[in-house]
């Protein structure tokens, strides 16, 4: 009986502790009553306590409540993410939603639509992580071969011009120093790499962020194949014109699958090898720099495909974060 009301007694303090200011002081003088060796406790016993305990910890719930608070509530995660929605109607860059574009031929006639993916089409644009990407770009390219002869390096010099002392001139000890006319650089440019390091994180969001800008002002083309017939200069020209026809200047960067896909291959290449101002690039070598340099960029279907899943792999394979 006694460890009946003692139980009873712990469980209440807990009740009344989760209780408002205002209830504490009530519930209080029903714990000294249920307390050992009180005189309610004493007369009314653990039946008493177990009363009120039931009292302020409600009645116990059905079979199908517990059931169904049980059972966890299904949600279908294509009801939690933005719908797709035209590239027309996207008025507010950055929200991640993907993007539903036209699809043409060489002809820029319609074929059908194409959707872009939001986590790379429709990124944050981020100017200080483009200017970074293209720095390292350009940094790694340079060749570092510029180089400058010091005095140890300069022909000539080997003897003591004039005698230490008694001419009246200065002390020199070879027409090679540096203060002398043909003689070496101090502290010249040296054969050297500029490259530095660039997280690969960083340069893939560079990536992301170059496509999203190009397709924030609509300025990327989905078509079908950039394949020519035959391969010929007035035909890849044709092609160009009709595509970017109304375009204020006819700079381009088409992108197939790969240098000998289906989508382009040599053919595409050799039609524009002539074409001022529109160059080709596989989609494995697409890069930030090649896309800000010229104003519009043209995907094959295919490559958008490989591109996607390309930035879509995980960095680390058997990192758990990505």
């Amino acid at each position: 009986m006694a460890l009946r009301s003692l139980l009873a007694g712990s469980l209440l303090k807990r009740a009344a502790a989760a209780l408002p200011a205002q209830a504490a002081a009530a519930s209080s003088s029903m714990l000294e009553a249920l307390l050992p060796g009180g005189a309610a406790a004493q007369q009314a016993g653990g039946a008493g306590g177990l009363t009120l305990l039931r009292h302020f910890s409600g009645s116990p719930p059905s079979a199908a409540a517990a059931a169904a608070a049980a059972q966890p509530e299904m949600v279908d995660l294509e009801d939690l993410l933005p719908r797709a929605i035209p590239i027309e109607q996207q008025d507010e860059q950055g929200l991640y939603r993907d993007l539903i574009v036209p699809v043409y031929n060489l002809s820029a006639a319609q074929v059908g639509t194409y959707t872009l993916g939001g986590d790379i089409f429709d990124v944050p644009i981020r100017r200080d992580i483009l200017h970074r990407v293209v720095r390292w770009q350009l940094a790694k390219r340079q060749q570092g071969t510029h180089k400058t002869k010091g005095r140890s390096e300069v022909r000539g010099g080997g003897r003591k011009p004039r005698p230490q002392k008694g001419s009246g001139n200065s002390r020199q000890g070879t027409i090679r120093a540096p203060q002398w006319r043909g003689g070496g650089v101090v502290h010249g440019p040296v054969v050297r790499s500029h490259a530095h390091d660039l997280p690969k994180r960083v340069r893939r969001l560079g990536l992301q962020c170059a496509l999203s800008a190009k397709a924030w002002e609509r300025r990327l083309l989905v078509v079908e194949s950039l394949q020519p017939a035959e391969g010929k200069t007035k035909e890849m020209q044709a092609a160009v014109d009709a595509l970017l026809a109304g375009a204020p200047r006819r700079s381009a960067l088409l992108c197939d699958s790969s240098k000998l896909g289906e989508d382009g291959g040599e053919l595409l290449r050799r039609g524009a090898a002539n074409i001022p101002w529109v160059d080709c690039i596989p989609q494995q070598g697409l890069n930030v720099y090649s896309i800000l340099q010229r104003d519009y960029l043209v995907l094959t279907r295919r490559a958008a495909d490989l591109l996607a899943e390309r930035l879509r792999r995980p960095i680390k394979p058997c990192s758990p974060t990505p």
